[in-house]
């Protein structure tokens, strides 16, 4: 195995053994374990901590050459995973059968260590221009207003950046007659709000003692499982959908119309199991997924609450929400409060990175496409993006040798694991990437 490779697959062994699983995250452990071969190596860091244990790593190099800030960034932290399901220790790192096995494998402790290792690359043989900074940080999987989004807000002198690489994309689509490899340019926002439905108590014994504010609860949220927003494509999404049409060897005059307003239902239809990502991208969604109310079962119950799971695209906020869910439900006979408001964020796409990202994919898996996309859930991303204007991309590139279903669902399910092969492929893309842009800027 080659070294910079073994590196890699080392050290995402070694990060996996450490339990950063959120919450309570107590990354600081993940956190000294990346400072210690920065140290090693002589690189400028800094390990920060937003609460104790909470920790993130943030380096750093000038190149003396006028160019870009790039920040390459990455999170410690990974969901829960309960050891009875899996087949190995979720926390074991073992490698066995050709691949790296454990929580973190592929979301987020792969992209820590190859981009470090990628960061360190360029450091040692100084072919990069303007500001370098690499950052594993905390907390992403909780929301990471105590990783970076904290570093964001408290620390912008160490993450400020003009352009980031981040998670969120990379995956590899294959096509009958080539592959498309996705680069996150947007994700939607988050607009989590709550409905109270108000009635009045009575006897459950005699049904009609009381207003029953769960019955009325229970029909808002048929009416809002049942309706759909309508469509609004945006030009990055059209794009992706044109792309991975052209990889199925679907005819370039028909792309068009297939990605119109009148072929969309049809490109959903044929869409199988991207179908739900695929309908999520081109319209808001709205999904009930909490209900509470009642205090005892033979008490009709005067109050219920709805919690509902609101996704909007880029150029809707607070307001749309309102407005739509009045004209859904009639306009009054409830409460609606916001618990959670993000708004979406979208980078451009005609930018240097974004180039660069072509021709690593066009050199690494040749024949392959590339193409933007956006992403239904969120990313640490939003926070440069907003904060700083910052080009961030999504960008961890994999190649399909698994069902990308069954890749897609370990990220965050049982047996995660990734190839080494697939490690070896993801660090040589992100190097080629990364030394593309420099040539470009």
């Amino acid at each position: 195995m080659e070294a910079r490779v073994k590196f890699v697959v080392d050290l995402l062994s070694q990060l996996i053994q450490v339990d950063t699983t959120n919450p309570p995250g107590n990354e600081t452990p993940a956190a000294k374990l990346v400072a210690e071969v920065l140290t090693e190596k002589g690189v400028e860091h800094e390990l920060v901590e937003s609460a104790p244990s909470r920790g993130s790593v943030v380096a750093w190099a000038e190149s003396g050459e006028p160019g870009p800030s790039l920040l390459l960034l990455s999170h410690l932290d990974v969901v829960p995973a309960n050891h009875e399901e899996w087949s190995v220790d979720p926390f074991s790192g073992i490698v066995k059968d050709g691949f790296v096995w454990g929580r973190g494998a592929l979301d987020d402790k792969l992209a820590v260590a190859v981009m470090l290792r990628a960061f360190l690359d360029l450091v040692e043989s100084k072919r990069f221009k303007g500001r370098l900074i690499y950052a594993a940080t905390a907390d992403e999987e909780m929301g990471g207003r105590m990783g970076a989004g904290w570093l964001v807000e408290n620390r912008p002198d160490l993450v400020k950046a003009d352009y980031v690489l981040n998670e969120g994309g990379g995956f590899e689509m294959p096509g009958k007659r080539g592959s498309v490899f996705l680069v996150q340019v947007a994700e939607k926002g988050v607009y989590w709000f709550k409905l109270a439905f108000r009635g009045s108590p009575g006897h459950a014994s005699m049904p009609r003692s009381g207003d029953n504010a769960l019955l009325k609860t229970s029909q808002a949220a048929l009416a809002i499982a049942s309706k759909q927003p309508p469509l609004d494509v945006k030009p990055y999404v059209k794009l992706m959908l044109e792309k991975v049409l052209e990889a199925q060897g679907v005819p370039a005059p028909l792309r068009p119309l297939l990605t119109s307003r009148l072929g969309l239902p049809l490109l959903l239809k044929a869409s199988g199991d991207a179908a739900p990502m695929v309908d999520a991208m081109l319209r808001n969604t709205l999904t009930p997924t909490v209900v509470r109310g009642g205090e005892k079962v033979n008490v009709i119950p005067s109050l219920c609450e709805l919690s509902v799971d609101c996704r909007l695209l880029p150029g809707y906020g607070e307001e749309w929400v309102r407005s739509y869910v009045s004209k859904l439900l009639g306009g009054s006979g409830y409460e609606l409060e916001f618990i959670h408001r993000d708004a979406a964020t979208e980078s451009p796409v005609d930018t240097p990175l974004f180039k660069a990202i072509e021709q690593a994919a066009a050199s690494e898996a040749p024949g392959s496409l590339v193409a933007p996309y956006m992403s239904t859930g969120g990313t640490d991303s939003r926070f440069f993006r907003k904060a700083f204007k910052s080009v961030a991309y999504g960008f961890v590139p994999l190649r399909s040798d698994l069902p990308l279903k069954e890749m897609l669902r370990m990220a965050h399910g049982i047996d995660e694991r990734v190839s080494i092969s697939n490690i070896e492929f993801c660090y040589r893309s992100t190097l080629r990437a990364l030394e593309a842009f420099y040539k470009l800027v």
